[in-house]
């Protein structure tokens, strides 16, 4: 794990599971730097001061800073069974997305906007790379990244457990605003040169179009991804304030 943001939410988030901190030789004298010093000598984490070369054979742009960790943060299944229909949660799934800023900028939109996981494909997608990581600035530690052997069979389970699967489509009928979102949501994003699959589009329950004023071009996979989950909170927010409005009338009637 490489990047100042990154490396800074790890040790907040899960310190227990870092195994070695790098930091560039003259760290101590760095004031953004300095501070993970301290923060690792708190958890008992092992320092070793390396010349930046050795941290450019790690990744590039590691701003000096470098975190081993044991393993990434696990998706909690529990939160997609069936019978649990009337609890908000929202899922991003890519398809054919492979550019690891894309993907980290996804992650970090994802977290902000309250995402639980982000699904990739194993083949033709981009993983959970040092690049990744830091590009998402801390959003890698809160959104577990899960990689599946068939998106599409992946997101028909999730139908069958109550979600309600939205494709993005600049060709779709249905704009954004004019779409009813449910209170399950997987939100599928494909690469803004290849769009989604026949075999992804074929499961979605309902094809989505951001309205743009140029129909000829198209928003890239992370800026996607930030307009529908704002629309998609925006509603949940909006249902939740309906009813906390008619359980408070209920309460009031003679």
């Amino acid at each position: 794990m490489i990047g100042i943001h990154s490396a800074r939410e790890a040790l907040k988030v899960r310190p227990k599971k870092i195994r070695e901190l790098w930091l560039q030789i003259g760290a101590d004298r760095h004031s953004e730097l300095k501070e993970f010093i301290e923060v690792a000598k708190r958890a008992n984490i092992k320092v070793r001061f390396q010349p930046d070369g050795q941290l450019d054979k790690i990744a590039a742009n590691h701003q000096g800073v470098v975190l081993f960790v044991d393993e990434s943060p696990e998706f909690d299944s529990s939160l997609i069974e069936s019978g649990r229909d009337r609890e908000k949660i929202i899922l991003v799934a890519l398809d054919q997305v492979t550019d690891p800023h894309n993907i980290g900028a996804v992650l970090r939109t994802a977290w902000l906007f309250g995402s639980k996981g982000l699904l990739v494909p194993k083949n033709r997608s981009g993983g959970l790379t040092p690049a990744a990581i830091k590009v998402a600035s801390g959003g890698a530690e809160h959104v577990p990244l899960v990689a599946v052997d068939n998106l599409a069979q992946e997101l028909t389970s999730l139908k069958d457990k109550g979600f309600w699967i939205y494709g993005l489509d600049a060709a779709a009928a249905s704009p954004l605003q004019k779409t009813r979102f449910h209170e399950r949501v997987v939100l599928v994003i494909g690469a803004e040169d290849k769009g989604l699959r026949s075999t992804t589009r074929n499961v979605c329950d309902e094809l989505v179009a951001i309205p743009q004023i140029e129909p000829g071009a198209s928003l890239n996979a992370s800026v996607a991804t930030a307009v529908a989950l704002y629309e998609v909170i925006r509603q949940h927010d909006q249902a939740e304030q309906c009813s906390t409005l008619g359980s408070s009338a209920d309460d009031q009637t003679p």
